[in-house]
């Protein structure tokens, strides 16, 4: 505080004394009050950028500058944190473990996260923040197109229930709280619309250069999409291109009916 009422002050140490009294001394203190008001201006204008000590309404600029989403109900002082090492994180950026990090940042609760790509390369972050990793499973087989698009990859989020649940399909009243084309619902899960848009959006940031993400999928039984499990059902067993695919000239759903899948496109 002493600092703002510096300028304000110290012209009686350094004017003559006809100039600190009377008519003097209004002047002067006058110019010292801008003078002071140009300085905290200064201050904090510099301190708006930086994450620990700016106004909650700064995070919000500063983190589109750092390319951070802010997390679901995040707090000011957990987004903060998350700010500080963006040069360092960035620099990774293309590690399947960031691209984890930024996810769990986001979703703001304790979960376990996947990567997978075509050769049945898996990287794990489990629930505890705890990280494994299982490479040439040849295990994951999409829509038997795998060795002309190697580049591609998926990501598998566990949701917790206070994240996500599994919500109404097409046609339940429900997904649209009652009322046909409510904004604010999506099919399937309880995410919302700026739900999924963040994690598409952070998973497109932070991927590793050259490659596409096919499928965002939201596994709600917490034992699937296990990295050792065998070539097939229920891993994807070269049908799961579409939702559905014909058996006895009927359509049945082609993918495991416990998980939820994003397009990225």
């Amino acid at each position: 505080m002493a600092t703002r009422k510096l300028f304000r002050r110290i012209f009686y140490k350094l004017a003559p004394s006809w100039l600190t009294t009377e008519d003097g001394e209004k002047v002067l203190f006058s110019l010292g009050l801008m003078m002071d008001a140009f300085a905290e201006r200064a201050r904090q204008g510099a301190l708006a950028n930086m994450p620990s000590y700016c106004p909650e309404d700064a995070l919000a600029p500063i983190g589109r500058e750092r390319r951070i989403i802010r997390g679901i109900n995040e707090s000011a002082e957990t987004y903060a944190e998350r700010l500080l090492p963006w040069l360092d994180d960035h620099a990774a950026r293309g590690n399947a473990w960031k691209m984890m990090d930024q996810l769990r940042g986001y979703c703001g609760v304790d979960m376990m996260i996947r990567t997978v790509d075509v050769r049945g390369n898996w990287y794990t972050r489990a629930a505890n923040g705890s990280l494994s990793y299982l490479l040439d499973q040849a295990n994951w087989n999409w829509d038997g197109a795998a060795a002309s698009q190697w580049s591609r990859f998926w990501v598998v989020i566990y949701p917790s229930a206070s994240l996500w649940a599994v919500g109404p399909t097409w046609g339940a009243a429900a997904l649209w709280g009652g009322a046909w084309g409510t904004a604010g619902y999506t099919w399937g899960s309880t995410a919302t619309p700026d739900d999924v848009q963040s994690i598409r959006s952070i998973v497109r940031e932070w991927k590793p250069a050259g490659t596409r993400c096919v499928n965002i999928i939201l596994a709600f039984d917490a034992a699937s999409f296990a990295p050792t499990g065998a070539p097939g059902a229920p891993l994807p067993d070269g049908a799961w291109g579409k939702s559905a695919k014909a058996l006895g000239g009927v359509y049945v759903a082609s993918r495991l009916s416990t998980a939820r899948y994003w397009s990225t496109s």
